[in-house]
């Protein structure tokens, strides 16, 4: 099968190409994950202060942790909502509509007059957040080299630690302020991401991919010429993209191959369990923003304790400790940008079992270090500190393998018709599950005491085999390069499978192609009459 070679339009048709262009699309989805690491960060610093406690009357805890939690709840049904809409808007206006959502919420919080504002505020604000993080990660990956998917996703997660960073440091220098200036402007600046997303994803250009599913190959022709070195190498890509559509199109991908069992099922259940024992909702906590949560992996949990063993077991002062979790903060954050030498060299499935190994451990010495502060109140120092050197190993781990993945391989895995539902559904499970942990964590802390890190220790070993046995490797393989994978290994199990013999380069004859087309047609039960 071939396809004649598009002419590249005489007018560039975006402002930057080549290496300029993969950068302004990276600083575009680098700026949405930069807003939702702020916004995650930033309510937790200003509900402690007087003024904020003052202006709404004292609120109580129960109060506070639902004005927090209701965020998680729009997140959940903003990442729905997108899946339902994302393949009909394409990338960029999903990006786009939905910051405009979240920057509605982000004003009617700035502007609150009492906490009713505050509850729709952060409600609105979670939609948006939702729509954007489910759209992101998959406009970027679609616009990047196969070498390029996992450092591309590593810069995001960097910068959403980053933006944690940011709110950590502008609630603490207003933490001073007399006025309600001390909760308003930390919520206000949050209008600048905004108008960075909403200027950058306006003049770069939408997903090839998507552009040649709505069979608009003049266009995606330009794209793939703008972010490529050559026109040979655009033409390349393009003749790929065009073979795998015209498979995704005949497939007619729909709510219903989803939950049919098959392999849109396997496919989209791999993104959303990841996602679910993992993901990354706050990485690091102000001292007592103990309702920011994680998941299945115990983040969350972390992020609830590492304050309160701070302040309470080592018996530092309120101001010390919290001027150590931020530098907590910085450290996770220097050591996720660290993980970009070795995404991609190293591979997803070595990564996620290395760190799941080393988060084990951690959990360990941290169940047994506090059990041990716990048992002896009268000398709590020592176990203090050892609980926090568990802690600092924990986050390190983490961001070697579990903060970045997750977030990648729902892009990563799913077909080109299914990758906005699958991407969607991964992150709606997301927000919920932090949801969930946000509300059970604390009485576990309450009921439990130091067998709940045990427990996650349980967890975080049982991490290793599902890795193992059931997680594909993607790394340095394109789109196209999976969706083959798929099709000739139908089977949940890949600890078995050979690498070599399924992901070919995709470059051979014309039988070999056409053999993996009639597999991928089998796989979803369509026929095989593909039009030439």
């Amino acid at each position: 099968m071939s396809y004649a070679p598009l002419q590249r339009s005489a007018r560039e048709p975006y402002y930057f190409s080549g290496h300029a262009l993969h950068t302004a699309i990276s600083v575009a989805a680098g700026t949405v994950m930069c807003l939702f690491g702020y916004e995650q960060g930033v309510f937790g610093g200003i509900m402690v202060g007087p003024p904020f406690l003052s202006y709404f009357s004292d609120p109580s805890p129960s109060l506070l942790g639902f004005v927090t939690s209701v965020y998680d709840l729009g997140c959940c049904g903003g990442a729905i909502l997108s899946s339902f809409i994302g393949e009909k808007l394409g990338r960029r206006w999903m990006l786009m509509v939905f910051t405009v959502i979240m920057t509605v919420g982000i004003v009617i919080q700035t502007l609150a007059q009492n906490m009713t504002w505050l509850v729709w505020g952060r409600l609105i604000a979670g939609i948006g957040n939702g729509g954007n993080t489910a759209t992101a990660p998959v406009w970027h990956v679609e616009c990047s080299k196969s070498k390029e998917k996992g450092r591309a996703v590593v810069k995001e997660m960097t910068v959403n630690v980053g933006g944690f960073v940011m709110s950590n440091a502008i609630t603490l220098v207003f933490s001073g302020a007399k006025t309600d200036t001390q909760w308003r402007f930390p919520l206000g600046i949050q209008l600048l991401f905004s108008v960075v997303i909403l200027s950058m994803v306006w003049i770069l250009p939408e997903s090839p991919r998507w552009l040649l599913m709505r069979n608009k190959d003049a266009e995606a022709h330009n794209v793939l010429t703008a972010l490529s070195e050559s026109d040979e190498e655009a033409q390349d890509e393009f003749v790929k993209i065009k073979e795998s559509v015209k498979i995704e199109q005949a497939v007619k991908a729909s709510w219903k191959q989803v939950f049919a069992g098959g392999q849109a099922t396997r496919r989209v259940s791999l993104g959303v369990l990841l996602q679910m024992v993992r993901s990354q909702k706050s990485p690091v906590p102000s001292v007592v923003d103990s309702k920011q949560a994680q998941q299945l992996s115990g983040i969350n949990v972390l992020c609830y304790y590492l304050p309160l063993v701070l302040h309470r077991s080592v018996g530092l002062p309120e101001l010390t400790s919290r001027v150590i979790a931020t530098i907590n903060a910085v450290c996770f954050m220097s050591a996720t940008w660290a993980s970009i030498t070795v995404i991609e060299r190293v591979g997803r499935r070595p990564l996620l079992m290395i760190s799941a190994a080393c988060m084990c451990l951690a959990f360990l010495g941290i169940a047994v270090s506090v059990g041990i502060g716990q048992s002896n109140t009268t000398s709590r120092l020592i176990p203090g500190i050892v609980a926090t050197v568990f802690m600092f190993l924990y986050f390190t781990a983490f961001s070697f393998g579990w903060i970045t993945v997750p977030w990648l391989y729902p892009a990563e895995i799913n077909s080109l018709a299914m990758r906005s539902k699958g991407a969607a559904l991964a992150t709606a499970s997301d927000w919920f599950f932090n949801y969930v942990v946000v509300q059970t964590t604390p009485i576990g802390i309450h009921y439990l005491g130091w067998f709940l890190y045990l427990v996650y220790a349980v967890l975080n070993a049982s991490f290793i085999p599902f890795v193992y046995y059931f997680i594909v490797e993607t790394a340095g393989k394109s789109l196209e390069q999976i969706d083959r994978w798929f099709a000739s290994n139908p089977g949940w199990r890949v600890d078995k499978t050979t690498e070599q013999s399924v992901f070919s380069s995709g470059r051979g004859d014309e039988s070999e192609r056409s053999d993996d087309q009639e597999r991928m047609l089998k796989a979803f039960d369509v026929g095989s009459d593909i039009e030439d």
